[in-house]
């Protein structure tokens, strides 16, 4: 799946009231069928992946990333277990996962160049942050200065599975529920109650526009860089189905819903860390 197009930390494309809506009309695939939907897919990997951005550090409460060390690392690998996130995903996608929608998502990355595309993807998901970074920002420079076509479709990709719009929105809602508990928990001084927190978030969100954006187009060149121009192309087609939207849409939501509650449960524990010094 294109989950590498998340951009930074906390960057969710859909808010969890999609998973709500689309409840109603679900029809309760069978965990079996479930889990080989994971494995095929990819998002397995996108979803036990969210540890690694846990693992950075705790910056989002103005501490320095290292500041609790050893002690924030055993913290958020308790809370971000990969295990325990896979179960809610599956847990949630059978409560609101048309069994027609796995269908579709097996169909298509069951082919060979949805497994060729889980591949790389899978394999951009556990590289490293910084490496991915620098060889992308590159990656994108060569693409500008020769005026590659790809560039439309990378953006095109993006596009097809996400909105600009509904991903700042969930970056605000996410940040605001960590801090508001980080706060709960003593981890934080803030000054502002809920709303206005919500309000000075918001206020940022043409520079989160702009970096979404640009991390978009490095992520996709990093992740598609060995596919060919024609691959994804056709990976773009496959993309922009109706169905498979409808796909995104639900796992966007589901991925970024375990994202918050996992960052609002670490945060309600920050207080029981204590920073460490040099010996």
């Amino acid at each position: 799946m294109v989950f590498r197009v998340i951009f930074t930390l906390f960057i969710a494309v859909v808010s969890s009231g999609i998973v709500h809506s689309s409840a109603a009309n679900a029809q309760g695939a069978d965990q079996e069928k479930i889990r080989e939907f994971l494995t095929v897919t990819g998002f397995d990997v996108a979803i036990e992946s969210i540890q690694q951005g846990a693992l950075a550090g705790p910056a989002l409460t103005g501490s320095a990333p290292d500041q609790f060390g050893r002690q924030w690392t055993r913290l958020a690998k308790q809370v971000f277990a990969p295990e325990n996130m896979i179960k809610d995903a599956i847990n949630m996608i059978e409560a609101v996962m048309p069994e027609e929608l796995l269908d579709h998502g097996i169909s298509f990355y069951g082919s060979a160049l949805g497994q060729e595309v889980v591949a790389i993807e899978n394999e951009s998901h556990m590289a490293d942050d910084a490496i991915r970074q620098v060889e992308g920002e590159k990656l994108v420079r060569d693409l500008i200065d020769t005026q590659s076509p790809r560039l439309d479709v990378f953006r095109a990709m993006t596009n097809a599975v996400s909105s600009v719009d509904v991903a700042i929105r969930s970056i605000v809602e996410i940040q605001v529920r960590y801090l508001m508990a980080a706060s709960a928990a003593g981890a934080a001084d803030l000054e502002f109650d809920e709303e206005d927190l919500r309000a000075m978030l918001l206020e940022q969100q043409g520079e989160m526009r702009r970096n979404i954006e640009a991390s978009g187009l490095i992520s996709n060149a990093y992740t598609y860089r060995m596919l060919s121009d024609q691959a994804l192309i056709d990976y773009l087609s496959a993309l922009q189905d109706p169905e498979m939207q409808k796909v995104y849409e639900v796992l966007n939501a589901i991925q970024y819903e375990i994202m918050a509650d996992r960052y609002e449960a670490l945060a309600a524990q920050l207080a029981g860390l204590q920073p460490e010094t040099d010996l």
